[in-house]
């Protein structure tokens, strides 16, 4: 049997006390302005407000060095989710899809014509704390011309956790969550073409066929 002395706290009162002036300390605080990795592996899932863009989960590999992407995943072929590895290199503006079939493998490539969110960062306004799978998280907002982008970056790690993006004037949204993140130099394999595919037909826009 414990006497509490009156005027004293409990120790589950002072942990209280304590937690609360440290989540305040957080959230008045004003963190440095968020900086995007040059190399990072991410499994990450995509959801859009319409009805005809379909829900999508792939692994994004990026390398700002050799100015490549490369994303891992499922797509629509003839209605048959089939395999296909996207490979960008900024350097000539061009993209390549290899779209692996059950007994072949076609590849066709054309000028990149699609957006990679990959924010500078340089308007972003810093509004708070946010708590996305019960990890805290640094919200930041940046609103440019009819376009609207949150994005949210882990506190313990300054790591992409998601992305929001917001275009009022087409009234479309999309959301990129990152599950899995790790921030390191990236093969620069993995950004090659497979050898089967001869460098002299990758400018073709076709598609083009392939044997396993």
């Amino acid at each position: 049997y414990q006497r509490r002395v009156r005027g004293i706290p409990s120790m589950r009162t002072a942990i209280l006390i304590l937690s609360l002036i440290a989540f305040v300390a957080l959230v008045t605080s004003q963190p440095s302005k968020p900086v995007w990795p040059t190399s990072f592996s991410a499994s990450v899932s995509v959801r859009h407000n319409e009805a005809y863009e379909r829900h999508g989960f792939f692994r994004w590999f990026y390398d700002a060095t050799n100015g490549k992407d490369r994303f891992d995943g499922f797509r629509e072929w003839h209605s048959e989710p089939t395999f296909v590895v996207r490979i960008y290199d900024h350097t000539i503006g061009r993209e390549y899809n290899v779209y692996y079939h059950r007994d072949y493998v076609s590849c066709y490539t054309h000028r990149i014509n699609s957006t990679i969110p990959k924010p500078d960062f340089n308007a972003v306004r810093y509004i708070g704390v946010a708590l996305i799978d019960d990890e805290p998280t640094y919200h930041w907002i940046e609103e440019v011309e009819g376009r609207t982008v949150q994005y949210f970056e882990t506190i313990k790690y300054r790591e992409p956790k998601r992305i929001d993006i917001t275009n009022r004037r087409e009234t479309r949204s999309e959301t990129w969550i990152f599950h899995a993140f790790d921030q390191c130099a990236q093969d620069p394999e993995l950004f090659d073409l497979p050898v089967a595919i001869p460098v002299s037909y990758t400018h073709l826009t076709l598609p083009t066929i392939y044997s396993v």
